[in-house]
């Protein structure tokens, strides 16, 4: 009987919207175009963090209620896979924060301890969360810390204080500031438009969990107009990717909207749906087109992926080089003559010969591995070009180069490829070149035996 009166009363209450896991928005929201916080909301939405009503609002002015506040934290904590792994709890009190849907989010957070006093003396699941509790929780999931000098707020006095540690911590990380007037008011309530413009800063700090797999990031190289919507070319260090923009993908330069046929040649963080279509899109730079002033010759030694992706190399004078990569370069494979390739930098093997095009401030905007050969012999005179003794003609008419000229721009190393100096006759040598036939350009010799 108290079973079928929980079940009645549940269903008498206003419809709201919890997240069941992370589901992606693939609507537009009928309520929100002039709304202060209209991208942060398309940005929550796109990520599954909060869901928009049936009828395509999402009631920005509507207060937050625990239930949505405890799902969509735990969700952008990234506790979505453990809370479903955990076991329903048996013989629960009936007064015991019980909740209509998404149980097992109120027993892991109670469990972790991530729920507020006030929350757990009188816990009602539909109810407004207040700013105070809000901030409890976001710290607790998160793990954030209180700074070193507190923010003095002119209502401290009535925010509890096992709350200002949390309230400080929110504050430091400017996700939730105090009013205009210096109050905190730590029992306002907070709505869904607020929630999802802190939800929205959490993300672009990097405290919110998303998916590798449902982002996408590079730069816009075209785009076509496809069967299924816009087909956008999204091109990076790592090759291409081909995505398709959902009906409602939005696209924000500066906060500004734009048109995805406007943002060829934009850097981009995007935000993939359930489909693996682009649901949102964010353009974080221009690129600047800055042109290769020389050229460099190197092998390659290791890569640090960051900001900005960092290439070591050993250059020609046998030194180690690191140089900063844009996130713009071009790339390319010599043997699969493809000017750009997936993955191509899981390609590169430690002493593998590039070419780099460096802008005048030594930033790498192209990339090339190259295609190198390489023969062993010895060295039968050495004027202005290194011979090597002829093996026999043969019967073969596959050319094979007998001579180098500028032989000495190419590195001269010992066969643990440490300094050494330079080759004289009848040495054993590995000479590694590329170029065309008569206009080879030595890149390393090997010396391999001397003789004394």
């Amino acid at each position: 009987m108290r079973t079928f009166l929980f079940l009645l009363l549940c269903l008498l209450q206003p419809v709201t919207v919890w997240a069941l896991g992370v589901q992606s928005s693939t609507v537009d929201l009928k309520d929100i175009n002039n709304y202060w916080a209209k991208q942060p909301i398309e940005k929550i939405t796109a990520i599954g963090l909060m869901i928009p009503f049936e009828d395509n609002t999402f009631r920005p002015n509507q207060p937050v209620s625990c239930m949505e506040s405890i799902t969509s934290i735990m969700d952008g904590a990234g506790y979505a896979a453990q809370i479903k792994k955990m076991k329903s709890l048996k013989n629960r009190p009936a007064t015991a924060y019980v909740a209509p849907i998404n149980q097992k989010y109120v027993d892991f957070a109670v469990q972790q301890n991530y729920l507020p006093g006030s929350m757990l003396k009188n816990f009602r699941y539909d109810r407004p969360i207040s700013r105070g509790e809000l901030a409890v929780l976001l710290a607790k999931a998160l793990y954030l810390k209180a700074p070193a000098e507190d923010t003095i707020f002119k209502d401290n006095d009535s925010i509890p204080k096992d709350y200002l540690p949390a309230v400080q911590a929110v504050h430091e990380l400017k996700v939730m500031s105090g009013f205009p007037d210096g109050t905190f008011r730590a029992n306002g309530s907070v709505t869904r438009g607020q929630l999802a413009a802190i939800l929205s800063k959490l993300y672009d700090q990097g405290w919110i969990y998303l998916d590798a797999k449902k982002k996408v990031s590079g730069w816009i190289a075209g785009t076509t107009e496809g069967k299924n919507g816009i087909d956008v070319q999204v091109s990076s260090l790592k090759g291409i990717q081909k995505v398709v923009a959902n009906a409602s993908c939005k696209a924000y330069w500066q906060g500004r909207p734009m048109n995805l046929n406007q943002c060829i040649n934009y850097r981009i963080e995007g935000i993939l749906d359930s489909k693996r279509r682009l649901a949102y899109v964010e353009l974080v730079d221009r690129r600047n087109f800055s042109p290769v002033q020389r050229e460099v010759y190197a092998s390659y030694l290791r890569h640090a992926e960051g900001e900005p992706f960092i290439l070591t190399v050993k250059d020609l004078m046998n030194e180690e080089v690191d140089y900063p990569i844009a996130w713009d370069a071009e790339t390319s494979d010599e043997k699969s003559k493809s000017k750009t390739n997936k993955d191509l930098l899981k390609k590169l093997k430690s002493g593998q010969f590039l070419k780099l095009g460096l802008t005048s401030g030594g930033t790498v905007k192209a990339l090339t591995i190259l295609d190198v050969k390489n023969i062993s012999g010895e060295i039968d005179r050495i004027n202005r070009a290194l011979y090597l003794e002829e093996k026999g003609k043969g019967s073969s008419k596959k050319y094979v180069p007998d001579h180098f000229y500028g032989w000495d721009a190419g590195r001269i190393v010992d066969k643990e490829g440490d300094d050494t100096s330079d080759p004289d006759e009848k040495d054993k040598v590995k000479i590694f070149y590329i170029g065309e036939p008569f206009y080879e350009r030595v890149l390393e010799i090997q010396v391999l035996e001397r003789v004394d």
